[in-house]
C-alpha cells in the first residue's frame, strides 16, 4: 500500500503532470483535489455501520479506487488532446481518492477498535516510522528511474508497478482481524450531524480545519519549487525524502512514547509549531544562497515535526470521539479536513501566479513568490497552538511543563557528561 501510495503522489504525480505540460493551476489542483474526495466520507461510515463489518467493504472501495489508475497510466494513448491530459489526470485523482477517502474513514475507525488506547502513540508512531522507510526505499527507486528513463513512459510503468502492488493489499485487507461490530440503523443525516453535537469534537474540528488551510497553501509547491526553481533532479528530491524517512524511524517512535506519556496534545502544539518555523526557512534560504545543504538539513527538520504531527493528530482525532459510533465522527473529521485543504490548495495556485508577479526590491536578494507563499505558509503553521489550546484530552500535560521537563532533563544529562 505504501509503495502505492508513494508512486500516486509526491514527485512522481507532479513529474507526470509537468511531462504532460500541466499548468501552476494544474500542480495546486492535483495536490488539493484529494481533499476536497473526503467529502464522500460519510457515505463509507454510513456504509460500516448498517453493513456492520469492515473488511469486505475497505477491500472493495480500495480495489475500485486503485483500478482507476490503470486509466491514468494509459493517459498518453487515449485519444484526446493534448491540451486536456493534465485536465483529465487531476480528474482521475479525484476519483480515485474519493474511494479512499472512504477506505480511510473505515480503516481509522477500525484501527481505533484493534489499537488498544494506551499504546496508540507508540503503536501508530512505530508504524508511522516503518511506513516512511518503505516510502523511502520507493522513492529513491522511482527517483533513479525517472532520471534515466524517458517521460511519460518511465511514469507510466512506476505506475502501473504501483497499481500491481496496490491489489496485494486490497487481498490483505481481507485477512485483517476486525473486532466484531453490531450493525446500526442510521441515516445519513445523523451520520453527518451527530459529531457535529459533541462539544469537543467541534473544537477538534476547528483546529482541523485551520491546520489543513495553512499547510495547503505551500505545501502543493513544495515538489515544483524543487526541481524547477532549484534545478533539484528526481534523484535529488528522493533523497529528501529518503533522508526524513530514515529520521522519521527513531522521530516517530520517540515522539509516539512521549504522547503516551503526556498527551497528544502537547506533542501536536510542539510539532506544529516547528513545521512552521524550521521548514519553510530552510527552503527559502536554500533559493536564496542556491546552497541544498538547507533542503538536506529541512528534511531532518520535516522528520522531527511531521513524526510528532501525523501520529499525534490521528491520535486526537480517535481520542476525540466516543467509541460507539467512531466511524461517523472520523468521517466529519475527514470532510472537514479535506474541505480546508481543497480551499487551501485551490487559493495557493492563483495566490502564487500574483506572488510570482510581483517586482521585489533588489535589497531581498533574489525574494520570489515561492518564497512569500512559503513564508505565508509558515507562519500559519506556527501559529496554530491557540486551536489546539481549547481541545480537552484527558491527563494531558500543559505544553510549558512539557518543555520545563524536557529542560531539566537536558540540564541533568548535561551535569552528567562534565561528571
Amino acid at each position: 500500500m505504501q509503495l502505492f501510495l508513494s508512486w500516486t503522489s509526491g514527485s512522481v504525480l507532479v513529474g507526470y503532470l509537468l511531462a504532460l505540460g500541466a499548468s501552476p493551476t494544474h500542480i495546486a489542483f492535483v495536490g488539493s483535489v484529494p481533499f476536497l474526495a473526503q467529502v464522500v466520507s460519510p457515505l463509507g461510515a454510513w456504509a460500516a455501520e448498517v453493513l456492520g463489518g469492515r473488511r469486505a467493504l475497505t477491500a472493495t472501495l480500495g480495489a475500485i479506487g486503485r483500478a482507476s489508475w490503470i486509466l491514468a497510466a494509459f493517459l498518453p494513448q487515449l485519444n484526446v488532446p493534448d491540451a486536456l491530459r493534465p485536465t483529465l489526470l487531476v480528474e482521475l485523482v479525484f476519483f480515485a481518492s474519493a474511494f479512499q477517502a472512504g477506505v480511510g474513514t473505515v480503516w481509522t475507525a477500525w484501527m481505533g477498535d484493534v489499537v488498544p488506547d494506551d499504546h496508540r502513540g507508540r503503536y501508530f508512531g512505530m508504524r508511522t516510522g516503518v511506513l516512511g522507510a518503505v516510502g523511502m526505499l520507493a522513492t529513491l527507486g522511482a527517483g533513479a528511474f525517472l532520471d534515466r528513463v524517458a517521460a511519460p513512459l518511465s511514469f507510466q510503468l512506476v505506475l502501473g508497478v504501483a497499481i500491481a502492488a496496490s491489489f496485494v493489499s486490497v487481498v490483505l485487507y481481507l485477512f485483517h482481524y476486525d473486532p466484531p461490530t453490531e450493525k446500526r440503523r442510521v441515516s445519513l443525516r445523523q451520520i453527518v450531524a451527530i459529531p457535529y453535537g459533541d462539544r469537543n469534537f467541534r473544537r477538534f474540528l476547528a483546529f482541523a480545519i485551520y491546520w489543513q488551510f495553512v499547510v495547503m497553501l505551500g505545501a502543493p509547491f513544495v515538489i515544483p519549487y524543487f526541481l524547477e526553481e532549484l534545478s533539484m533532479s528526481f534523484t535529488q528530491v528522493a533523497y529528501w525524502s529518503s533522508i526524513a524517512a530514515l529520521v522519521s524511524l527513531a522521530s516517530t517512535t520517540i515522539w509516539g512514547r512521549a504522547a503516551d506519556r503526556v498527551g497528544n496534545r502537547p506533542v501536536l502544539v510542539l510539532g506544529t509549531f516547528l513545521a512552521g518555523a524550521l521548514l519553510p526557512l530552510n527552503w527559502i534560504l536554500a533559493g536564496l544562497t542556491g546552497d541544498l545543504r538547507f533542503i538536506w538539513i529541512s528534511a531532518v527538520f520535516d522528520a522531527v515535526a511531521w513524526g510528532a504531527i501525523t501520529p499525534a493528530v490521528f491520535n486526537l482525532a480517535l481520542g476525540s470521539a466516543p467509541r460507539s459510533g467512531r466511524v461517523a465522527f472520523i468521517a466529519m473529521y475527514s470532510v472537514v479536513q479535506g474541505a480546508a485543504g481543497f480551499l487551501g490548495g485551490a487559493v495557493s495556485g492563483p495566490l502564487i501566479t500574483y506572488l510570482q508577479g510581483i517586482d521585489y526590491p533588489a535589497w531581498m536578494g533574489g525574494w520570489t513568490g515561492y518564497h512569500m507563499l512559503f513564508a505565508l505558509s509558515g507562519v500559519g503553521r506556527m501559529l496554530a497552538w491557540p486551536w489546539l489550546r481549547k481541545i480537552d484530552e484527558p491527563r494531558a500535560w500543559r505544553t510549558r511543563d512539557v518543555l520545563r521537563a524536557a529542560g531539566v532533563g537536558v540540564r541533568g544529562a548535561a551535569r552528567g557528561r562534565r561528571r
